[in-house]
Protein backbone atom coordinates (compact mmCIF):
# COMPACT_ATOMS: atom_id res chain seq x y z
CA UNK A 1 0.00 0.00 0.00
CA UNK A 2 1.00 3.72 -0.86
CA UNK A 3 -0.12 6.01 1.55
CA UNK A 4 0.33 9.87 0.48
CA UNK A 5 1.18 11.72 4.11
CA UNK A 6 0.17 15.30 3.71
CA UNK A 7 1.76 17.24 6.40
CA UNK A 8 4.28 15.03 8.07
CA UNK A 9 5.11 16.89 10.93
CA UNK A 10 4.76 16.06 14.31
CA UNK A 11 1.93 13.36 14.29
CA UNK A 12 2.35 12.66 10.34
CA UNK A 13 5.80 11.52 10.82
CA UNK A 14 5.86 9.32 13.83
CA UNK A 15 2.61 7.78 11.09
CA UNK A 16 4.96 7.70 8.54
CA UNK A 17 7.71 5.66 10.32
CA UNK A 18 5.45 3.12 11.60
CA UNK A 19 3.79 2.38 8.38
CA UNK A 20 7.26 2.33 6.61
CA UNK A 21 8.32 -0.78 9.38
CA UNK A 22 5.20 -2.10 8.03
CA UNK A 23 6.30 -2.47 4.35
CA UNK A 24 4.02 0.66 3.39
CA UNK A 25 5.70 2.79 0.91
CA UNK A 26 5.26 6.74 1.96
CA UNK A 27 5.13 10.31 -0.02
CA UNK A 28 5.15 12.87 2.49
CA UNK A 29 4.87 16.64 2.03
CA UNK A 30 7.49 19.19 3.61
CA UNK A 31 7.75 22.70 2.99
CA UNK A 32 11.59 23.22 2.52
CA UNK A 33 14.28 21.49 0.78
CA UNK A 34 16.04 20.69 4.28
CA UNK A 35 12.77 19.12 5.16
CA UNK A 36 13.20 16.76 2.10
CA UNK A 37 16.38 15.98 3.00
CA UNK A 38 15.53 14.77 6.41
CA UNK A 39 12.61 12.49 4.63
CA UNK A 40 15.05 10.83 2.64
CA UNK A 41 17.26 9.99 5.36
CA UNK A 42 14.39 7.95 6.90
CA UNK A 43 13.63 5.97 3.30
CA UNK A 44 10.72 8.65 3.26
CA UNK A 45 9.59 9.93 -0.34
CA UNK A 46 9.38 13.64 0.14
CA UNK A 47 7.37 16.24 -2.28
CA UNK A 48 8.01 19.70 -1.19
CA UNK A 49 4.83 21.18 -1.22
CA UNK A 50 2.24 24.09 0.05
CA UNK A 51 -0.91 24.51 -0.56
CA UNK A 52 -2.43 26.66 -3.12
CA UNK A 53 0.24 25.58 -5.62
CA UNK A 54 -0.57 24.04 -9.30
CA UNK A 55 -1.29 20.93 -8.32
CA UNK A 56 -0.98 19.60 -11.74
CA UNK A 57 2.54 20.10 -12.23
CA UNK A 58 4.57 16.80 -12.21
CA UNK A 59 6.25 17.21 -9.08
CA UNK A 60 3.09 16.88 -7.07
CA UNK A 61 2.33 13.19 -9.50
CA UNK A 62 3.84 10.98 -7.23
CA UNK A 63 1.52 12.01 -4.07
CA UNK A 64 -1.69 11.29 -6.60
CA UNK A 65 -0.53 7.60 -7.44
CA UNK A 66 -1.20 6.84 -3.41
CA UNK A 67 -4.00 4.50 -2.56
CA UNK A 68 -4.40 6.55 0.78
CA UNK A 69 -4.34 10.42 1.28
CA UNK A 70 -3.62 11.07 5.19
CA UNK A 71 -4.26 14.69 5.43
CA UNK A 72 -3.08 16.73 8.14
CA UNK A 73 -1.94 20.11 7.24
CA UNK A 74 -2.47 22.32 10.24
CA UNK A 75 -5.45 25.47 10.25
CA UNK A 76 -4.02 28.97 9.28
CA UNK A 77 -4.93 31.17 12.75
CA UNK A 78 -5.74 34.48 10.58
CA UNK A 79 -9.13 35.04 9.69
CA UNK A 80 -8.16 36.31 6.55
CA UNK A 81 -6.37 33.01 5.23
CA UNK A 82 -10.14 30.96 5.89
CA UNK A 83 -11.24 31.40 2.33
CA UNK A 84 -7.89 30.56 0.55
CA UNK A 85 -7.38 27.80 3.07
CA UNK A 86 -10.55 26.30 2.21
CA UNK A 87 -10.58 26.68 -1.42
CA UNK A 88 -6.82 25.61 -1.64
CA UNK A 89 -8.03 22.03 0.05
CA UNK A 90 -11.50 21.42 -2.12
CA UNK A 91 -8.49 21.89 -5.02
CA UNK A 92 -6.51 18.57 -3.10
CA UNK A 93 -9.50 17.06 -2.93
CA UNK A 94 -10.70 17.24 -6.88
CA UNK A 95 -7.27 16.57 -8.05
CA UNK A 96 -8.03 13.56 -5.25
CA UNK A 97 -10.61 12.15 -6.89
CA UNK A 98 -9.32 12.36 -10.10
CA UNK A 99 -6.50 10.38 -9.20
CA UNK A 100 -5.56 6.65 -7.78
CA UNK A 101 -6.23 7.96 -4.36
CA UNK A 102 -9.22 5.35 -2.83
CA UNK A 103 -9.26 6.53 0.13
CA UNK A 104 -8.66 9.73 2.82
CA UNK A 105 -8.20 9.89 5.96
CA UNK A 106 -8.72 13.72 7.60
CA UNK A 107 -7.29 15.00 10.99
CA UNK A 108 -9.59 16.92 12.81
CA UNK A 109 -10.50 18.47 15.95
CA UNK A 110 -13.10 18.68 18.76
CA UNK A 111 -13.20 22.38 18.92
CA UNK A 112 -15.83 21.97 16.26
CA UNK A 113 -18.07 21.29 19.08
CA UNK A 114 -17.29 24.58 20.71
CA UNK A 115 -17.06 25.30 24.88
CA UNK A 116 -20.71 24.15 25.52
CA UNK A 117 -21.01 22.61 28.94
CA UNK A 118 -22.32 18.77 27.79
CA UNK A 119 -21.06 15.92 27.18
CA UNK A 120 -20.22 15.30 23.15
CA UNK A 121 -19.91 11.97 21.50
CA UNK A 122 -19.14 11.69 17.74
CA UNK A 123 -22.72 12.36 17.08
CA UNK A 124 -23.58 15.67 18.72
CA UNK A 125 -24.19 18.77 16.74
CA UNK A 126 -20.83 20.75 15.93
CA UNK A 127 -20.97 24.36 17.41
CA UNK A 128 -17.83 25.80 16.07
CA UNK A 129 -16.74 29.60 17.49
CA UNK A 130 -13.13 29.88 16.86
CA UNK A 131 -11.66 30.27 13.65
CA UNK A 132 -9.59 26.87 13.33
CA UNK A 133 -12.81 24.75 14.44
CA UNK A 134 -14.69 26.85 11.59
CA UNK A 135 -12.12 25.85 8.86
CA UNK A 136 -12.02 22.12 10.45
CA UNK A 137 -15.82 21.61 10.00
CA UNK A 138 -15.77 23.30 6.32
CA UNK A 139 -13.18 20.59 5.50
CA UNK A 140 -14.76 17.77 6.93
CA UNK A 141 -17.80 18.51 4.91
CA UNK A 142 -15.26 18.85 1.76
CA UNK A 143 -13.52 15.41 2.45
CA UNK A 144 -17.23 13.54 2.72
CA UNK A 145 -18.59 15.14 -0.28
CA UNK A 146 -15.68 14.45 -2.38
CA UNK A 147 -14.77 10.85 -0.98
CA UNK A 148 -18.94 10.26 0.37
CA UNK A 149 -17.80 6.46 1.47
CA UNK A 150 -14.33 6.41 1.30
CA UNK A 151 -13.18 9.07 4.39
CA UNK A 152 -12.73 8.96 7.80
CA UNK A 153 -12.95 11.75 10.21
CA UNK A 154 -10.87 11.43 13.21
CA UNK A 155 -11.76 14.69 15.81
CA UNK A 156 -8.76 14.50 17.85
CA UNK A 157 -8.90 16.66 21.87
CA UNK A 158 -5.89 18.25 22.89
CA UNK A 159 -2.81 16.57 21.56
CA UNK A 160 -0.13 15.36 24.07
CA UNK A 161 3.07 13.80 23.09
CA UNK A 162 6.63 13.61 24.77
CA UNK A 163 7.60 16.44 23.51
CA UNK A 164 4.48 18.33 23.32
CA UNK A 165 1.82 19.19 26.34
CA UNK A 166 -0.27 22.04 26.96
CA UNK A 167 1.05 22.90 30.56
CA UNK A 168 4.17 24.57 28.99
CA UNK A 169 2.12 26.87 27.09
CA UNK A 170 0.13 27.36 30.53
CA UNK A 171 3.16 27.71 33.01
CA UNK A 172 4.07 31.37 35.02
CA UNK A 173 0.82 32.56 33.07
CA UNK A 174 -1.25 34.49 35.27
CA UNK A 175 -5.51 35.94 35.62
CA UNK A 176 -6.04 32.39 34.09
CA UNK A 177 -10.05 31.88 33.52
CA UNK A 178 -12.38 28.97 33.39
CA UNK A 179 -10.58 27.16 36.45
CA UNK A 180 -13.46 24.16 36.71
CA UNK A 181 -13.29 23.77 32.86
CA UNK A 182 -12.81 19.90 32.70
CA UNK A 183 -9.49 18.83 30.36
CA UNK A 184 -9.77 16.97 27.42
CA UNK A 185 -6.50 15.32 25.99
CA UNK A 186 -5.19 12.45 23.64
CA UNK A 187 -1.98 10.83 23.64
CA UNK A 188 -0.07 10.90 20.18
CA UNK A 189 0.23 7.23 21.04
CA UNK A 190 -2.98 6.21 21.23
CA UNK A 191 -4.37 8.60 18.04
CA UNK A 192 -1.23 6.20 16.15
CA UNK A 193 -2.93 3.04 17.14
CA UNK A 194 -6.55 4.45 16.53
CA UNK A 195 -5.02 5.51 12.80
CA UNK A 196 -3.97 1.88 12.27
CA UNK A 197 -6.92 0.00 12.86
CA UNK A 198 -8.60 2.55 10.26
CA UNK A 199 -5.77 1.35 7.59
CA UNK A 200 -5.89 -2.04 8.92
CA UNK A 201 -10.21 -2.81 9.37
CA UNK A 202 -10.97 -0.66 6.33
CA UNK A 203 -12.84 1.62 8.75
CA UNK A 204 -13.96 4.11 5.79
CA UNK A 205 -17.22 6.27 5.60
CA UNK A 206 -17.13 7.19 9.61
CA UNK A 207 -16.41 9.72 12.08
CA UNK A 208 -14.17 9.08 14.69
CA UNK A 209 -13.29 11.14 17.96
CA UNK A 210 -10.55 10.62 20.42
CA UNK A 211 -10.09 11.46 23.95
CA UNK A 212 -8.76 9.95 27.30
CA UNK A 213 -11.62 9.08 29.65
CA UNK A 214 -10.93 10.51 32.61
CA UNK A 215 -11.15 14.79 33.00
CA UNK A 216 -9.52 16.83 35.43
CA UNK A 217 -10.64 20.52 35.82
CA UNK A 218 -7.92 22.93 34.54
CA UNK A 219 -6.93 24.25 37.70
CA UNK A 220 -6.48 20.96 39.18
CA UNK A 221 -4.60 19.36 36.49
CA UNK A 222 -2.17 22.20 35.33
CA UNK A 223 -0.99 22.76 38.83
CA UNK A 224 -0.31 19.15 39.30
CA UNK A 225 1.84 18.87 35.92
CA UNK A 226 3.56 22.27 36.66
CA UNK A 227 4.73 21.02 40.38
CA UNK A 228 5.64 17.81 38.49
CA UNK A 229 7.90 19.13 36.11
CA UNK A 230 9.13 21.68 38.57
CA UNK A 231 7.82 25.06 36.38
CA UNK A 232 6.27 28.17 37.38
CA UNK A 233 2.76 27.19 38.51
CA UNK A 234 -0.49 28.72 36.13
CA UNK A 235 -2.60 30.82 38.24
CA UNK A 236 -5.87 30.93 37.47
CA UNK A 237 -8.77 33.51 39.20
CA UNK A 238 -12.10 32.30 41.18
CA UNK A 239 -14.94 32.70 38.96
CA UNK A 240 -18.62 32.16 40.58
CA UNK A 241 -19.67 30.70 36.71
CA UNK A 242 -18.20 26.78 37.71
CA UNK A 243 -18.75 25.80 34.11
CA UNK A 244 -17.36 22.59 32.83
CA UNK A 245 -17.46 22.62 29.71
CA UNK A 246 -17.89 20.12 26.88
CA UNK A 247 -16.70 16.56 28.05
CA UNK A 248 -15.65 14.50 25.40
CA UNK A 249 -17.07 10.65 25.58
CA UNK A 250 -15.30 8.77 22.69
CA UNK A 251 -16.16 5.14 24.34
CA UNK A 252 -18.40 4.05 21.20
CA UNK A 253 -15.73 5.66 18.63
CA UNK A 254 -12.81 3.43 20.81
CA UNK A 255 -15.56 0.49 20.53
CA UNK A 256 -16.18 1.11 16.86
CA UNK A 257 -12.12 1.16 16.46
CA UNK A 258 -11.84 -1.57 18.38
CA UNK A 259 -9.03 -0.22 20.21
CA UNK A 260 -8.32 0.20 24.14
CA UNK A 261 -6.38 3.46 25.34
CA UNK A 262 -2.89 3.30 26.28
CA UNK A 263 -3.46 6.55 28.13
CA UNK A 264 -6.63 6.66 29.92
CA UNK A 265 -5.95 9.43 31.95
CA UNK A 266 -4.18 12.91 31.34
CA UNK A 267 -2.06 11.91 34.31
CA UNK A 268 -0.23 9.42 32.79
CA UNK A 269 0.73 11.56 30.04
CA UNK A 270 3.52 13.00 31.77
CA UNK A 271 5.15 9.84 32.75
CA UNK A 272 7.72 9.74 29.59
CA UNK A 273 7.53 13.51 29.19
CA UNK A 274 9.62 13.41 32.61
Amino acid sequence: MQVAVMGCGWLGLPLAKMLIKQSHNIVATRRSVAGIDELSELGISGVKFELGLDLQQTQFDLLFTSDILFLNIPVGRKSVQSFDFIRAIESLLIRAQQSQIKQVLFVSSTSIYGDESRQVTENSTPNPITHSANVNFAVEKLVSNYFPKNFSILRLAGLVGETRHPVYFLSGKTGLTQPKQVVNLVHQQDVLKAIQNILDKGLWGKTFILSATEHPSREEYYTWAAETLNLPIPQFISQENNEKGKQIDASASLARLGIELTYTSPYQMLQRIR
